[in-house]
């Protein structure tokens, strides 16, 4: 059967990719699960099926499918974690430089956070949620699409438009991180 199911998937079938997610998913979640925070693992475990199909042409039908998973796996928490800490860095190096302004850093802050929370009210009230739930209560793709009623690619598409959004208006993501502890902070008082 798993050779089967990899050469139908070689050859693009749909139906097929359907039913390796639909019996793996599970599987591949809670491995993830035990290497990343639950918001995360989620979306890393969308990646591993998006490799699957993206590199689905080179999967070797004689290898069990378990091991192409699984493998898929490790590089994308791998893959993740070297993006989390290239974007940290990246950001706390920028916010550093930033507040080294000391004069200045206090009132620049405070514009950028008013830009910010201005934008965030100019889009529809469903995707400033969507975008709330996500990037700042830390909720995956799925449990927002459960909460919201919607599917997972609806709530992705959503949370893309919000950032291109965002990006368009000139706003970079070190200053998302300091609205999101802004928020936060405000949230918690």
């Amino acid at each position: 059967m798993n050779t089967i199911l990899i050469t139908k998937l070689r050859n693009g079938d749909d139906s097929c990719f359907k039913e390796i997610y639909e019996l793996y998913h599970f599987k591949v979640f809670c491995f993830v699960k035990k290497y990343a925070q639950p918001a995360d693992a989620e979306d890393i475990t969308q990646n591993v099926f998006i490799h699957l199909w993206k590199y689905r042409n080179k999967i070797d039908p004689t290898v069990e499918l378990d091991s192409i998973l699984f493998k898929s796996c490790k590089q994308e928490i791998s893959r993740w974690y070297k993006k989390q800490n290239k974007i940290l860095s990246i950001e706390y190096m920028q916010l550093v430089k930033e507040l080294d302004n000391t004069e200045e850093a206090e009132e620049v802050i405070s514009l950028k956070l008013e830009k910010i929370e201005h934008l965030l009210q100019q889009i529809p009230e469903k995707r400033r949620k969507i975008f709330t739930l996500h990037k700042f209560d830390e909720l995956s793709y799925k449990e927002i699409a459960a909460e919201m009623g919607m599917s997972q690619s609806a709530v992705a598409n959503q949370i893309s438009k919000t950032l291109q959004y965002l990006k368009k208006n000139s706003v970079k993501s070190h200053e998302l991180y300091w609205f999101a502890l802004v928020f936060i902070n405000h949230c918690q008082q």
